[in-house]
């Protein structure tokens, strides 16, 4: 899933990379998914990228955005970007695949649920998860205050848990069950440990958390259970994820418990981070 440190790569990558390519052909929805979401009709995705150049890349907290001459295309959750080579055999199934004029090709595929949008489109104008993506403070940034995480966990029910304060109602975009995990654990505090449990010396905690584990799984190249724009692992060694759940907990040795929670699994330490 493209959280805040998959984006930033996939962005930093397509500058090197694609930035002054053209679209030379383009088509999408040629292999149906469910949960696949597009601004408008797919088949019309073809006909406005082809000729297109590609002019820039940027991310927004988990969303990544190809600027083209005359459009824009965003790509979030599920979405899976990858270049493949000249001569290389394209993946049978798709759900863009844009071609381009040194050989190469684009190919996005869906894993789960993911958007893929062609903007601007008036739909789009005022969707409240684009737009915070957009607005909110980037904890890659200094905009990203303990002030501010302040202020969310005054506005949250104070029955919310740690979890859904950090990870749910868009309240930092782009941090997302996967990278969670990390930042739970480097804060030593539990994802059920309710908000009003958790005085201003956590809260403070927290924030050093989000902020010093974004950036270092942003400068690692992303996540080491993610693929960048080059279907390589990133380069960040998670520190509790699928890959390390058989591992003793890297601070003291306790079993590392997984759990099914708010809609995803979370992993813990029950000794680090106490209920």
């Amino acid at each position: 899933m493209l959280e805040i440190p998959e984006a930033a790569t996939l962005a930093r990558q397509a500058r090197d990379t694609l930035v002054g390519r053209e679209i030379v052909s383009a088509v999408a929805g040629s292999s149906p998914h469910g949960f696949a979401f597009y601004t408008g009709d797919p088949s019309t995705y073809g006909p406005r990228l082809t000729g297109q150049r590609i002019t820039g890349a940027t991310s927004s907290a988990g969303y990544l955005e190809l600027a083209t001459d005359d459009w824009n295309l965003a790509f979030f959750d599920g979405a899976r970007v990858r270049l493949v080579d000249a001569g290389a055999a394209r993946p049978a199934k798709h759900q863009l695949l844009c071609e381009l004029d040194d050989g190469r090709a684009l190919v996005t595929t869906v894993q789960m649920y993911a958007g893929i949008l062609l903007l601007p489109d008036p739909e789009w104008d005022d969707d409240p998860y684009y737009d915070a993506a957009r607005t909110a403070p980037s904890p890659l940034t200094g905009a990203f205050t303990v002030a501010h995480l302040r202020a969310l966990a005054a506005e949250a029910r104070p029955a919310l848990s740690a979890k859904a304060l950090l990870a749910t109602e868009q309240r930092i975009p782009g941090l997302g069950n996967g990278c969670l995990q990390d930042v739970l654990f480097t804060a030593g505090v539990h994802p059920r440990r309710k908000v009003r449990t958790l005085d201003d010396a956590d809260l403070v905690r927290l924030h050093r958390a989000v902020v010093d584990v974004l950036t270092a799984m942003t400068d690692g190249g992303g996540r080491d259970t993610e693929r960048d724009l080059f279907d390589r692992p990133g380069g960040y060694a998670t520190l509790l994820s699928a890959k390390t759940l058989e591992r003793p907990c890297p601070v003291c040795g306790s079993g590392i418990v997984r759990t099914a929670y708010l809609g995803g699994n979370v992993y813990f330490c029950p000794v680090c981070q106490p209920e």
